[in-house]
């Protein structure tokens, strides 16, 4: 397994949503496991600190790993 965080999060909560989940919602092969995206967005536009959220990933070699895994 590979973590990585990004030095992101200094813009609006949309750039993120929008890039995880597409703009229509509705990109192929993205879920939200936990959490409502439109909440996520509102939670970050209304933070008052410069850097607004941290962007990172999880990449796993096992493409069968089951979703209670993850």
């Amino acid at each position: 397994m590979i973590v990585k965080f990004h030095p992101r999060g200094r813009g609006g909560g949309a750039g993120p949503v929008d890039y995880l989940l597409g703009k229509d919602r509705q990109r192929e092969g993205a879920s939200v496991l936990q959490g409502k995206p439109e909440e996520v967005r509102e939670l970050i536009d209304a933070s008052p600190y410069v850097k607004k959220y941290t962007s990172t990933f999880l990449s796993f070699t096992n493409t069968n790993l089951p979703p209670n895994h993850r």
